[in-house]
């Protein structure tokens, strides 16, 4: 995933997620091995799962791939790619906290619970 397009969200807008996705006949398991090469899909997740800790906009995307692990299909693994893709274009952003002097640090945050 070297020269991947970066993309500006963690879920397209084409990557609708059904069981029907998953592979039931046996032609189309093969089907879904050969595309997968040697990625082995719960491994994926779980790295996927282990980042949302540190981006936390992923969790929602992470969760729903989660539930095709028993039978993953094509285009759930898709799906992980694209996640990959946007964790590549967003690598070098994060918030930063920090002291604006050493005496002082005033962290103000507002919150709107209706």
């Amino acid at each position: 995933m070297q020269d991947v397009i970066l993309v500006s969200t963690p879920l397209g807008i084409k990557h609708n997620l059904f069981i029907s996705q998953s592979p039931i006949s046996e032609a189309e398991k093969q089907a879904y091995k050969k595309y997968a090469g040697n990625i082995h899909y719960l491994s994926l997740v779980r790295s996927l799962f282990y980042m949302t800790q540190t981006w936390p906009d992923i969790q929602f995307v992470v969760n729903l791939i989660a539930q095709f692990g028993g039978n993953s299909g094509v285009v759930h693994l898709e799906t992980a790619k694209h996640i990959l893709c946007y964790l590549k274009g967003i690598i070098n952003f994060g918030l930063v906290l920090g002291r604006q002097t050493k005496e002082s640090f005033n962290l103000v945050g507002w919150i709107n619970s209706h």
